[in-house]
């Protein structure tokens, strides 16, 4: 069977997730991995190995309406203009350039999740689930 997700997706993917656990866990600690977009990201690379609608879904049920705030916002920001806020720390010179490119995810995460769930196909179990874990 031909995988539907490019073998590049996936190891690219999990390089960015292992360079950012470890770097996560030291800055911030394991209880950062409790937020909704953290625990996205590790679903989704779970999703993207096992090609799972399921673990698609969950994530992208969980982080869509959050993350594309955060999008609006980040692109406010850029173009000099506050929204909310909640991005001024990627503009912030203070906190070191690895870790505001390590947080950008918050950024690609939900396009990635909407192609990977038009790839796998959408399970409506996602949403249920995702109430669940949260």
């Amino acid at each position: 069977m031909k995988s539907k997700v490019p073998l590049a997706v996936k190891i690219l993917y999990s390089v960015f997730v292992a360079v950012l656990v470890p770097a996560y866990w030291i800055l911030y600690g394991p209880t950062n991995f409790l937020y909704f977009c953290d625990v996205a990201l590790l679903l989704t690379c779970a999703a993207l190995w096992l090609e799972s609608p399921l673990l698609a879904s969950m994530p992208a049920v969980g982080i869509l309406i959050p993350q594309a705030l955060w999008v609006a916002d980040f692109l406010a920001e850029a173009s000099g203009f506050r929204l909310t806020g909640m991005t001024g720390y990627m503009f912030d010179a203070k906190a070191p350039l690895f870790t505001r490119g390590l947080s950008f995810f918050h950024f690609w995460l939900p396009f990635l999740l909407v192609w990977l769930v038009r790839r796998l196909g959408y399970d409506p179990r996602g949403y249920a689930l995702q109430c669940a874990v949260a």
